[in-house]
């Protein structure tokens, strides 16, 4: 298994998919996961019940995949998924190959206001405030440089990304095709 780990914005989802159709492997988004699992967006749970709860769902929601995938799998990760101890544990325990996605922090702010635009399209409820923005980022990216393997996506498309990763993790695209 593959986990993208990486801040909002990053291409987690994108990479992921183009990951999964190079390898012929599963494909999981864990924030589809939970927003399936809980019957209600993201947007939904912050505003209702709050991140604490959010992060409680998300645990779970990895765990229960975690323990449940059968098969190759590229799972994108939330964007705070992989900065949560237990989550990191949790995905160590399993073996999973952790990718950290990183792009400059300009072009993650500057995909996090595109985003904006369309409110009702952000499911960024972390992403309302630009100077907020960037001291999550400062906060999160220790943990995110902890993945086993670190892509620099600046520039690069998503299949460019995706081929770089199955390389560097020395993923047989030719094996998996047959699987």
């Amino acid at each position: 298994m593959v986990a993208l780990t990486g801040f909002m914005a990053s291409g987690k989802s994108t990479v992921g998919r183009s990951l999964t159709k190079l390898l012929k492997w599963g494909f999981i988004d864990l924030d589809y996961e939970v927003e399936r699992r809980a019957s209600q967006s993201i947007a939904e749970i912050f505003a209702q019940h709050g991140e604490a709860r959010f992060r409680e769902l998300e645990a779970q929601a990895l765990r229960s995949l975690l323990e449940n995938i059968a098969g190759p799998t590229v799972i994108a990760l939330g964007g705070g998924t992989y900065v949560q101890p237990r989550n990191a544990a949790l995905l160590r325990a399993h073996g999973v190959r952790v990718v950290f996605l990183e792009l400059p922090l300009e072009q993650l702010l500057q995909r996090c206001r595109a985003a904006d635009e369309r409110p009702a399209c952000n499911p960024r409820p972390l992403a309302k405030d630009e100077r907020a923005l960037r001291a999550l980022h400062a906060e999160r990216l220790p943990f995110y440089l902890q993945a086993e393997i670190v892509v620099n996506t600046e520039a690069k498309t998503p299949e460019v990304i995706a081929q770089e990763i199955a390389q560097v993790l020395r993923l047989s695209v030719a094996a998996n095709r047959e699987r």
